[in-house]
């Protein structure tokens, strides 16, 4: 085999190697964070900068909802969540079976309350961010900062 079959052959393997490698990642990230159909856990990925994942912290806060909360920029844990519940912006909330994107109130709160829980968004977050941004409280999401 001459120097360049081998260099193709050598770099062909790297590539499958790295493959299945990537596509093991992709369904550990999937197993370790998809929420499964039974599953009752609250788990949020967020920015510390999000004015809407602060909203829905508080609201989380305000009607004791007890959550886990990962930041995508700061967290590995963060990342794999984002990657494998395929978010393209904050927040993004696994409750329960059902994941939402973005700060929708009513899907949120009907999420919650399949769990059993009340959702009642803090009036004064809510104001505030309507009021500063001319845009309604189920805005959604805010798309994540470029790195």
């Amino acid at each position: 085999m001459n120097p360049l079959a081998k260099t193709r052959a050598r770099l062909l393997g790297v590539a499958l190697v790295l493959a299945l490698v990537l596509l093991g990642f992709d369904r550990y990230a999937a197993y370790a964070h998809r929420p499964g159909p039974d599953s009752t856990q609250i788990v949020l990925y967020t920015t510390a900068w999000c004015g809407y994942c602060e909203r829905l912290r508080e609201g989380l806060r305000a009607s004791n909802v007890p959550y886990r909360e990962y930041d995508v920029e700061k967290t590995l844990q963060g990342s794999l969540g984002m990657w494998a519940l395929r978010g393209r912006g904050v927040p993004v909330s696994a409750i329960g079976p059902e994941v939402v994107h973005g700060y929708q109130v009513a899907k949120i709160e009907r999420a919650l309350r399949a769990l059993g829980h009340d959702f009642t968004p803090f009036a004064s977050i809510e104001s505030r961010g309507s009021a500063s941004t001319g845009a309604p409280p189920d805005a959604g999401s805010v798309r994540a900062k470029a790195r």
